[in-house]
């Protein structure tokens, strides 16, 4: 009879755990309460921030950070597609080092939100090995904003090129006049590439390694931009040792308007002539 019992307690205790463990990895069902930025929210069943994977936003004012261009946009979008139009689900995929739910989250008509938010022009790819499987609708949707010149792609046909100096220079909020925050092509000479990131005098430009396979940028082919001059596409911020930091929004630098990744990635978006 103990033998029974042991033997029924330790069934239940082995697909307990397995349940448990798969909950990080579930779907729910629920509501949306608030939008806090272009990819996170709160919703009625959890407690604490839901953070959009797959994608990055512009950010928001935070603090003395002034918010980046279209970041309202982007909030706007997202509260369009999941306030007051029903319920939302969510595609759980445990908590991050903040303690943020990760989610992938689809609307109550059934429309990927990650994917249609990248789609519009309003984010960026991110992403990461363990939350991958949706990474080729969020790939072809950010191809489908290029083509389309969608939200941050709305400039890249520009002919205004600014040098890394004269950025420097205004590295106040684009909102007044300067350019942190604000989406532009910028020149600079490279005088150091160490793995995934390219340095010039004024200018730090730095590739997520969760991004380089997905830019097909690897540290080989960055090591060939040393010395040369080139140009690239991408939000301006700046580090922590005051030089301009580019946060790139589109995945190909190019060397005096030849793209230097053109044969590298099927995924490379090349500039229009």
């Amino acid at each position: 009879m103990k033998k029974s019992v042991f033997i029924v307690l330790s069934l239940v205790f082995f697909f307990s755990f397995f349940f448990l463990q798969g909950c990080d990895r579930s779907k729910l069902t629920t509501t949306v309460t608030s939008v806090i930025d272009g990819d996170s929210i709160t919703v009625k069943a959890l407690q604490g921030t839901v953070r959009l994977i797959g994608i990055d936003a512009p950010e928001v004012t935070s603090g003395s950070k002034p918010a980046g261009q279209f970041a309202e946009e982007a909030r706007e979008f997202l509260k369009q597609m999941v306030l007051n139009n029903g319920k939302v689900t969510l595609e759980l995929h445990g908590k991050d080092s903040y303690g943020r739910h990760l989610a992938y989250l689809f609307n109550s008509e059934g429309e990927f939100v990650n994917a249609e938010l990248v789609r519009q022009g309003l984010a960026r790819p991110l992403t990461y090995e363990d939350t991958s499987h949706n990474s080729a609708k969020i790939r072809e949707a950010y191809r489908q904003a290029f083509n389309n010149r969608s939200g941050i792609f709305s400039s890249y046909n520009d002919f205004q090129v600014y040098d890394a100096s004269e950025v420097r220079e205004a590295l106040y909020p684009y909102q007044l006049g300067g350019f942190l925050g604000k989406i532009v092509w910028v020149e600079f000479t490279v005088i150091d590439v160490n793995g995934l990131t390219v340095v010039g005098d004024d200018i730090v430009v730095r590739v997520r390694p969760e991004e380089a396979t997905l830019f097909g940028q690897d540290s080989k082919d960055l090591q060939r931009l040393y010395r040369k001059k080139i140009r690239v596409f991408g939000e301006i911020w700046q580090d922590d040792s005051g030089k301009v930091l580019i946060l790139l929004r589109d995945p190909a630098i190019e060397i005096t308007g030849i793209s230097q990744f053109a044969n590298s990635s099927p995924f490379l978006l090349p500039k229009a002539a």
